[in-house]
């Protein structure tokens, strides 16, 4: 995986020109499964400032502006990644209402209480423990009080079949962040973090959890 300067975590810079057709067959065509959870709570609730960390080529930061559009709603999508925002501009085209930035998940450059809500959808495996904490952090600083922040990401597996996958991922790209969701470090990020504590609001194929967390209103 490539490195950033923006950035001591990994980025997908080496494979922005075929992440779209290779990110389906990595997730066994569940992706739009997976995702389904943030789109729901997007559709369902009120928001209109989202954020998306670590959107790639920001084929669900586009759903999302679909969505918002209809409610004069915008979406902001951001990853370290430099050749993924620009194909994520690409496919954006002239849309108004979605802006794509160059942008380190760990030191985030928008102002408190910017955003009614985030999400971030296979990110946090890139990155290890002590960015996690920043990270979130970070989503927490950004988000309106009574703001959420949805995740979705490698958990600890809890199926054989899962075991296989999460491992395999592991094994295959040697990547210890991988290892860390695995192991369970990225709930122990949150619980670190400002968010405090989460509640996993979905699970599939035995190793990906949907997590949900809130900034309490005080």
């Amino acid at each position: 995986m490539a490195l950033s300067p923006l950035t001591r975590g990994r980025t997908l810079d080496h494979v922005a020109a075929v992440y779209d057709a290779l990110s389906p067959l990595m997730l066994f065509g569940q992706e739009q499964r997976m995702a389904r959870p943030c789109l729901q709570y997007i559709r369902e609730s009120s928001v209109h400032a989202v954020l998306d960390v670590g959107c790639g080529t920001g084929t669900l930061t586009l759903e999302i502006a679909a969505i918002l559009a209809q409610r004069g709603g915008t979406v902001v999508g951001v990853d370290a990644a430099p050749k993924m925002i620009a194909v994520a501009r690409r496919k954006a085209g002239a849309r108004s209402n979605v802006r794509f930035d160059v942008v380190a998940a760990e030191a985030l450059p928008y102002g408190d209480e910017s955003f009614d809500h985030g999400l971030s959808t296979f990110f946090f495996h890139h990155i290890d423990f002590q960015l996690k904490v920043k990270a979130l952090d970070e989503a927490f600083r950004v988000l309106k009080p009574g703001g959420s922040f949805v995740i979705v990401d490698v958990d600890t597996p809890t199926s054989l079949f899962g075991r296989i996958c999460a491992w395999s991922g592991y094994y295959l790209f040697k990547q210890e962040e991988i290892r860390e969701n695995i192991e369970g470090k990225l709930r122990l990020a949150i619980e670190k973090s400002l968010f405090g504590s989460f509640k996993r609001v979905a699970h599939y194929q035995g190793y990906v959890s949907v997590f949900q967390l809130s900034r309490a209103d005080y």
